[in-house]
Parts: C-alpha cells; sequence; structure tokens
C-alpha cells in the first residue's frame, strides 16, 4: 500500500468521523447526556480496546515493557482531548454539525498539522514541500473562515423565526467552547504523533506496520472517557434522566452506531498515517479534518440545517466548502514532493 491508498483511506476515514453523530438527531425519549454516557463508553472503551487486543499480539507485554512515563503522556494528551471531545458533542446539540465542524475541526487541522512538522520537521519547513503544506493550512484557514461565517449568518437568519431567540451571550459562549474544543482537540495527534515508543515495543511484539499505532489508542482514549463519562453522569443525576435508559432502551443503538463510525474513522486514519510519508501526521491530520468538515457539512445539508437558510448565505458555504477541497489538493502536492 502507498502515498495514494494511504490518502483513499484518509478520506474514508474523515467521512466517517464527519457524519458520526448524525444519529444524534434521531433522539426521542433519550435526551444529550443519555446519548453521550453510551457514545463515550462504546467510542472510547469497548470499540478501541477489542481493536487493540484483537489485532495486536502480546499487547500486555507491550504495556508491561513500556516505562509508566510513556504511557502517562498519552492518557494525559488524551484526558485534554478529552474536554474537546466533550466540547464537540455540546457544541453539536446546540449549533449543528455543519457550524461545528468548521470552526472545531478547521483549528484542529491547523493545531494538529502544524505542530509535528515544527517539532519533529523543522528542516523541512524551509523546504518546497514544507511551504506548501504552510501554504495549504492558510487556505484551509480561509475556507473555514468562510463556512463559520456562514454558518453563523443562517445561526442568526433561524433565530429570527424560532420561537425562543438565543441571546448573544448564550451563543457568544457555545463558539468559545467550539474554538477552545478547536484547540484542544488537536491533542489526540500529539498522542499519536510522540507514542512513538508504545508502536515500536508494539511492532517488536509481532504487529504489523498499519495495525501498531493502535496500541496507542486505548491509553489515550482512556483519558478523554474519564473527562466525558463524568461530565455525562454529573447531567444524568443532575436533570434524573437515567430512567431514560430503561424507558427507551432501543435508542442505544443510536449512540452505538456513532461511537462505532467515530472509532472505525481513528483506527482508519491511523493506518493510513503508516502510508503518507514523512508528512504522514501533519498533512494526513490537515487532511483528515477538512473531509471531517465538508462531511459534516453535506450532513447539516441532509438532515436540514441550511433548510430555511437565504441562498447568499447558503452559496458562501458552499464556496467555503470549494476552497477546504483545495486546500486538500495542496496537501497532497506538499506530500508528494516530499518523496
Amino acid at each position: 500500500m502507498g502515498l495514494v491508498e494511504g490518502f483513499a483511506l484518509t478520506l474514508l476515514a474523515g467521512c466517517m468521523a464527519g457524519a458520526n453523530l448524525v444519529p444524534m438527531k434521531w433522539m426521542r425519549v433519550w435526551k444529550w447526556e443519555n446519548f453521550w454516557f453510551v457514545y463515550s463508553i462504546v467510542s472510547l472503551l469497548i470499540v478501541p480496546f477489542c481493536l487493540a487486543f484483537l489485532l495486536l499480539p502480546n499487547l500486555a507485554s507491550v504495556y508491561a515493557t513500556v516505562p509508566f512515563s510513556t504511557l502517562a503522556k498519552p492518557f494525559v494528551y488524551g484526558a485534554l482531548w478529552g474536554i474537546a471531545q466533550l466540547g464537540a458533542g455540546i457544541c453539536v446539540d446546540k449549533i449543528g454539525l455543519a457550524l461545528t465542524g468548521s470552526i472545531l475541526n478547521g483549528l484542529c487541522a491547523a493545531f494538529g498539522a502544524l505542530t509535528p512538522l515544527i517539532v519533529q520537521h523543522s528542516d523541512l519547513v524551509s523546504k518546497t514541500g514544507g511551504k506548501l503544506l504552510l501554504a495549504a493550512i492558510f487556505v484551509m484557514l480561509l475556507g473555514v473562515a468562510l463556512c463559520g461565517w456562514a454558518g453563523l449568518q443562517r445561526e442568526k437568519a433561524q433565530s429570527r423565526t424560532a420561537a425562543s431567540v438565543r441571546t448573544g451571550a448564550a451563543y457568544l459562549a457555545v463558539m468559545a467552547l467550539a474554538v477552545v474544543s478547536g484547540v484542544l482537540a488537536a491533542l489526540l495527534n500529539f498522542a499519536l504523533a510522540f507514542g512513538g515508543d508504545i508502536v515500536q515495543v508494539a511492532r517488536a511484539n509481532g504487529a504489523r506496520a498499519s495495525w501498531a499505532v493502535f496500541a496507542v489508542w486505548p491509553i489515550a482514549l482512556l483519558g478523554g472517557l474519564v473527562v466525558n463519562l463524568t461530565y455525562s453522569s454529573y447531567l444524568l443525576s443532575s436533570r434524573k434522566t437515567w430512567g431514560n435508559f430503561a424507558a427507551s432502551p432501543s435508542e442505544a443503538r443510536n449512540p452505538i452506531l456513532s461511537g462505532s463510525l467515530w472509532m472505525a474513522s481513528i483506527a482508519t486514519y491511523s493506518s493510513a498515517t503508516v502510508f503518507l510519508g514523512v508528512f504522514g501526521v501533519s498533512a494526513g491530520w490537515a487532511l483528515f479534518q477538512i473531509t471531517i468538515i465538508v462531511a459534516g457539512n453535506l450532513a447539516g445539508i441532509w438532515t436540514g440545517e441550511w433548510r430555511s437558510t437565504p441562498r447568499a448565505i447558503f452559496n458562501v458555504n458552499v464556496f467555503g466548502v470549494a476552497v477546504l477541497l483545495v486546500a486538500t489538493v495542496m496537501m497532497g502536492a506538499a506530500n508528494n514532493s516530499a518523496h
């Protein structure tokens, strides 16, 4: 498997991640906290641990061999990233898939792509591939700004016709949460970028190169699980919504589907970085985030988030998505120039 296949896997992963929270819109009896409680357990505990232990030989020995300090680093990154994961869930519930994806994942792409490039491959910044990647990130941020502006205008237009208009302070609070979550979301990429020792030990124990990165996720995502379960459990208790689980158990299929899609996207992306070359973690991560933005916007259209929105505002969003696609092509060229 080579560069083309690696990019194809990254695009597939981004599509799954961008659409993974669509089932949240299918809730009838369950509330947000019911959905998020089950979603967190499935996506951050059950699926990553099952994948790792099924696909990686001697995983228990790998964790026993690696120093505690090496394991602690991805756990801490994961716990901080868990705040971003929680923020994403809240923002999708409040402002929809499209606007959340544009702001949160755009910032995540910028920080996640720049940091490994500067920290691990600083010598490449002044070369053609590095300069092209930086230019692509700038173009990407332009596209994010266009999508974000269109989404904001959509919210204003819809709020004028809603029964209860959002207060400016409340809306700004959601925007601030999206920005903070976007910055912290890049820390999940740090767990992958700086979890190399765990990956090497896994490969030494017989793991395939494309699967060895799975050894990092159970540790990193366990940190995120602590944050997300704590908050959703608090809401379940304070709002007295634990009973919704028994009232409508069939609704569990929605967060189970969402959680499985999300972890499948992470697993696919993890394997893709192996085949993306020297810019795998940098350009690959940005491409992953851009695809999530595009998929999230398409999911938003499909679920009616842009219904009753003035055509001019919708056209700005379409143009923003087109700019994101240009950035995707530029990132592919940046990766290719490094070979």
